[in-house]
């Protein structure tokens, strides 16, 4: 039990208590003042010590408590290690610096009368989750300054936490309704939510995918994580699967962030007073520290009366640094903020280059710092989409000096050139967050960015391949644990200012400088973020061993793209309004043929509607029902009723229209996203090429999703032949792959007799389920062959037994006699498989032959439905993504081998495992040489990699 706890039942404060996190703001003060401004003539830096004053002095000035006290963690674990032995094993150690002075920090509070606690075995949270529940028992309204989101969890009507934003003195009073206003959960509620969404400052996992906002609805509808546990089988999509594979990790969390509020502390509340300080104790520590008697008398003052003083010359005094985009200081977050100019011409540049950057020569260097990070950083901002491109400012940023010269958007010729010339001089110290991106920023103005060392985007895709960034600041969430005031407009995000002396002569008075201003503080503080994460993710990078796959494969097959999506593919717009038309018109029959059917003018696309007319009205049989307890009405039941009911004229009349109305209304929709998408300037869509989405490594396709153009049924194909080559172009040349993962699987497995079947020449197929069934390949009956063709690609995409008997329309007994016969048959594969999943298990992650990696930590999970997909997902991953690694290789080559051989022909489409070339006149039987060269020479495998090309007047028609 906790002990000296006094209770008090009273509707009234006796005062206000304010408990300090010393360790959080000991931190920030360090990394808000630069060590060079404050340390003494013997090296002892005193940055964190002058901070904390000052900023603890702030807080009491303006929050004027009675009571105070003072936490401090201890060296050594805590029963947390215990229960999850990796807790914040991947913090960095805190700097010596900053570690050096902690012991004068105590001792000042000490000199200053000031109560600090520390508890062997505990962090200083359960010191402050006992503290304040000691005030609120006593009846005092306690404030909690903290950055620590965990102390949360302790706000109620008498428990206020102080959350400092991006300054300091911008601290937030998070409240009860704060804290529901902000996450949408009740305090009480709130460390569930981050048991959900996971730490990665303390190294605590959440469920992938799923932040703030989907654990805040999971919440709020099942009430607590314990309820979302009991219903964790009703939440269905990805995200549904991520918890059910992560949730006894999540309930460790709840184990692990739960502060503890009744350790013995061998104080009462009226023990925390200010006490009277020691003034020859405090002006010895001022003293051996180099502050001044100015510093002195400010802290004293506040301290002895515990009420807001002022300095007798009525300024703040310190040395804090200046809210302008020239001023050289570290923000809050510990990011070092750049000291900037702005080049007014190409002589700037040069000038930049020659005071900061190393010389270079023969066009490039080696010299990156001492620890092989790139230290040139290249930040553009803007709209980088393919077609719409605009360019606000160009931040470069020398990070091993921190100095930054900041390009406005309107730069000429001159400056494009001398920008390019350094860029290439000095691509081999380059680093960027997003070379495509990048590439469509800065070619819109004539500078042509050259391959860097490091793109911090790629890397961390790399690293994290599960996790997608959408922007800067979500990377920055992820791998630095930097998370950005999402309340404040970016424009603000700027430099640190607590404490600071006006910038008198930097107020223009008129608005636009100190727009300016906060421009240029945003642009700043985005290098520094990808400095800062280039400093992080490169020694990574080097730690997965995936070094090579950046430079070799993830860069290269960069550029690539962004010539693709700035060339765009040219659409017959009279094709597609003529096909948008054709589609409406089919959904509308179908609709009105399933109306009469129906008996009713039915909504056919709600679920509870087409329930009540098929089970109710029609008396069908019902399909399994949804987790909800209703009959499910998805495609694959519908179908399923469509042939169970097929001598039932109504019923059959009804599902056949219904299934129709949503083949052809999708399609409708997408020529209708097609037509919407064409850029009326040109006439083309230029898509977006994902790069770091799928965690396959596959390239995924946005605005618009040119990969869900339907290639497997004769209207879907339709939609193809809008594409066509444009002025200049006579036709297009479509190149694929002909079974490429079972090629992979077959080399990757080193199954003689999966390799035969390759060579053989004959139609595979036919051959394979000639060995698996045991007959002449030409007594190989259609649905046998369909049936092996469907294991063999449900192996390499690891389809499950239950998910092979539903695609064959078999049995699971069936399904699983057929996979038995395949393995007796291709006996290596099987260990192969097996091999993917044990290793996986053992490593933690597969490999593909490229050395791409994926992680899947599922694979212990004690959730058995986890498990599986993970094994699952596991078994195929070695294939889809060298699957995905080959395109990418064949991309890049076939890219080369044109632009060498001086054609004019370009690839314009990556979809699946096709290429589409856009063929120049004259040269379609050049390009489709070199570009077959490049996709078989890709790789060299146990099996050839066999490519299919067709040419014609449109993409459909080029089919093959």
């Amino acid at each position: 039990m906790m002990a000296d706890i006094e209770s008090t039942e009273t509707t009234e404060t006796r005062g206000t208590l304010l408990v300090v996190d010393g360790h959080s703001l000991a931190f920030r003060a360090f990394f808000a003042l630069p060590v060079e401004n404050f340390s003494t003539a013997s090296g002892q830096a005193t940055n964190a010590v002058w901070g904390f004053a000052s900023m603890l002095s702030q807080v009491i000035e303006s929050e004027k408590p009675d009571r105070l006290a003072v936490a401090f963690d201890v060296k050594g674990g805590t029963f947390r290690n215990t229960l999850l032995p990796q807790y914040k094993g991947t913090r960095d150690a805190a700097p010596e610096e900053l570690l050096t002075q902690l012991p004068l920090i105590q001792r000042m509070l000490a000199a200053l009368g000031v109560t600090y606690i520390e508890k062997p075995g505990y962090e200083g949270d359960d010191v402050i989750g006992t503290l304040a529940t000691m005030g609120d028992h006593a009846g005092y309204h306690t404030l909690v300054l903290s950055g620590d989101r965990d102390a949360f969890q302790l706000i109620d009507d008498r428990v206020t936490v102080l959350y400092p934003g991006h300054h300091f003195k911008d601290l937030k009073h998070m409240t009860p309704q704060a804290v529901v206003a902000k996450y949408k959960v009740t305090p009480a509620q709130y460390p569930d939510l981050a048991a959900l969404r996971g730490e990665t400052a303390d190294n605590i996992p959440g469920v992938p995918g799923v932040g703030d906002g989907f654990a805040a609805k999971w919440i709020n509808l099942y009430g607590s994580l314990d309820g979302i546990r009991e219903h964790a089988d009703e939440i269905g999509g990805k995200k549904g699967e991520a918890l059910r594979a992560n949730i006894d990790q999540v309930m460790l969390n709840r184990k692990v962030n739960a502060l503890v509020r009744d350790l013995d502390l061998g104080v009462t509340v009226d023990d925390l007073t200010f006490g009277d300080p020691d003034v020859d104790e405090l002006d010895a520590l001022f003293k051996q520290l180099e502050f001044g008697p100015r510093t002195k008398n400010r802290v004293l003052k506040v301290f002895v009366s515990g009420r807001s003083v002022h300095g007798t010359d009525g300024k703040r005094t310190g040395t804090g640094a200046a809210g302008s985009a020239g001023a050289k200081a570290e923000d809050e977050s510990g990011l070092t903020i750049p000291e900037a100019t702005h080049a007014a011409g190409a002589e700037d540049i040069a000038l930049w280059e020659r005071e900061n950057l190393p010389a270079a020569e023969d066009g490039a260097n080696d010299d990156a710092d001492a620890n092989n990070v790139p230290n040139l950083i290249i930040h553009a901002e803007g709209d980088d989409r393919p077609g719409r491109v605009s360019l606000e400012a160009v931040t470069l940023l020398a990070a091993d000096r921190n100095t930054a010269l900041v390009l406005d958007a309107l730069f000429g010729t001159d400056m494009a050139a001398a920008l390019e010339g350094l860029l290439d001089r000095h691509r081999s110290i380059l680093a960027v967050h997003g070379y495509k991106e990048h590439l469509h920023l800065l070619a819109a103005y004539g500078v042509d960015v050259p391959q860097p060392a490091f793109d911090t985007k790629l890397a961390g895709y790399l690293i994290r391949p599960d996790f997608h960034a959408d922007g800067l600041e979500q990377a920055a969430s992820q791998f630095l644990d930097l998370h950005l005031d999402e309340e404040q407009p970016k424009a603000t995000q700027g430099l640190l200012d607590f404490d600071a002396e006006p910038d008198d002569s930097a107020d223009s008075g008129d608005g636009e400088s100190d727009e300016r201003r906060k421009q240029d503080a945003t642009l700043l503080r985005h290098a520094a973020i990808v400095a800062a994460l280039t400093r992080e993710l490169g020694p990574k990078l080097e730690a997965c061993e995936q070094t090579k796959l950046l430079s070799a494969i993830e860069l290269p097959v960069s550029r690539v793209l962004f010539g693709m999506e700035n060339e765009g593919a040219k659409l017959d717009m009279r094709r597609l309004d003529d096909l948008r038309d054709m589609f409406a018109a089919e959904a509308n029959q179908a609709q009105e043929i399933a109306w009469d059917n129906a008996g009713s003018r039915v909504n056919l696309q709600s679920p509870k509607q087409l329930a009540k007319v098929l089970f109710e009205d029609m008396g069908l049989k019902p399909t399994k029902r949804t987790k909800s307890g209703s009959y499910t009405t998805n495609a694959d039941a519908l179908q399923t009723l469509y042939v169970r009911n097929a001598d039932n004229d109504r019923a059959s009349g009804f599902l056949g229209a219904l299934l129709r109305h949503r083949e052809t209304n999708k399609l409708r929709q997408i020529v209708a996203t097609l037509i919407d998408a064409v850029n009326p300037a040109d006439g083309r869509i230029h898509t977006t090429f994902e790069q770091t989405v799928a965690a396959t490594g596959r390239l995924s396709s946005v605005d618009p999703n040119l990969q869900n153009i339907p290639n497997r049924n004769a209207a879907g194909r339709e939609i193809r032949s809008a594409f066509v080559p444009g002025e200049g172009y006579e036709s297009l040349m479509s190149c694929d792959y002909s079974q490429v993962e079972l090629r992979i699987m077959a080399h990757l497995s080193g199954d003689e007799a999966l390799i035969e079947a390759f060579r053989s020449g004959a139609d595979f197929h036919r051959y394979v389920a000639s060995l698996v069934y045991q007959l002449p390949v030409d007594e190989i009956s259609a649905d046998q062959r369909s049936h092996v063709k469907a294991m063999s690609y449900g192996l390499a995409y690891g389809l499950s037994t239950y998910g092979l008997s539903q695609q064959l329309k078999i049995s699971p007994g069936e399904a699983e006699g057929l996979k038995a016969k395949y393995f007796a048959t291709f006996g290596k594969v099987h260990d192969f498989l097996e091999s993917c999943v044990s290793e996986a298990r053992e490593r933690g992650y597969t490999e593909t032959m490229f050395g791409r990696r994926r992680y899947f930590p599922a694979l212990n999970s004690v959730n058995r439905v986890a498990r599986d997909a993970a094994e699952r997902a596991a078994l195929n991953a070695p294939i889809q993504g060298t699957a995905a690694d080959i395109m990418k290789i064949a991309m890049i080559h076939a890219d080369e081998a044109l632009r060498s051989a001086g054609l004019n022909s370009r690839i314009i489409l990556q979809i699946h495992d096709e290429l589409v070339v856009e063929i120049a006149p004259g040269e379609a039987e050049q390009a489709t040489r070199l570009v077959r060269e490049a996709m078989e020479g890709a790789v060299s495998l146990d099996v050839p990699l066999d490519v299919s090309t067709g040419i014609g007047p449109d993409w459909q028609l080029a089919a093959h």
